[in-house]
């Protein structure tokens, strides 16, 4: 009797082992280490795929600034010396109105985006953005016969700079000066310096030599 109910036991315990679900210990180590290097090759994934995300928008955004940056330099040294008034009173001001944070001077066109000759340009900043304004064409236009109004040049700006090189007139010695108006010539170079709110964007100025005649 004693033996047929030690049959029975350890039937049910044979049983019991076989319909349970668990795992051991070391089953349950090795599933863990397993997800732990899964985790480690996506995590990785994901950081290179982020990191190569970044690199080819900032390559992008440097493109795009390099080519705003490159048109503003031929736009600005496109510059000519109209005066303001009658072309023989050779004392008049030319017009070049060169601010800290804005520049309108006459530019001239090669006939691409606009007609062929000279036009009044202004480049400002509007919010965030760089703007160019073509005001009519000549020197006589005014403001408000803006034809190109308000065409972005760049966004993304926090600051934008100009500088103006040269003489402020013949007893003056050459130097950068923070305006330029009012004179009957024009600067010698003038100096673009943009802020962007990534400073990552950031570049040292750039200088622009103007046409003198």
């Amino acid at each position: 009797m004693r033996a047929i109910a030690q049959d029975r036991r350890h039937a049910r315990a044979g049983r019991r082992r076989s319909g349970e679900q668990g795992l051991t210990l070391i089953e349950l180590l090795l599933s863990l280490a397993i997800l732990a290097v899964l985790t480690g090759f996506l995590a990785a994934g994901l950081s290179m795929a982020r990191r190569a995300f970044e690199t080819d928008r900032a390559s992008g955004i440097g493109a795009e600034t390099d080519a705003a940056l490159q048109a503003i330099s031929t736009v600005i040294g496109s510059s000519l010396p109209v005066r303001a008034s009658s072309a023989a009173d050779q004392h008049a001001a030319v017009v070049f109105d060169g601010r800290k944070g804005a520049l309108v001077f006459v530019g001239l066109s090669e006939g691409r985006s606009l007609r062929g000759g000279p036009h009044r340009i202004g480049l400002r900043q509007y919010g965030t953005d760089l703007v160019i304004d073509v005001i009519g064409s000549g020197s006589k236009a005014q403001t408000a016969e803006l034809s190109v109004p308000g065409s972005i040049l760049l966004s993304g700006v926090r600051r934008i700079e100009f500088g103006y090189f040269g003489r402020a007139n013949s007893s003056a010695a050459p130097g950068w000066r923070t305006e330029w108006v009012g004179l009957d010539h024009l600067p010698e170079l003038v100096s673009v310096r943009i802020d962007f709110e990534d400073g990552r964007r950031n570049e040292l100025a750039t200088i622009i030599a103007l046409r003198q005649g």
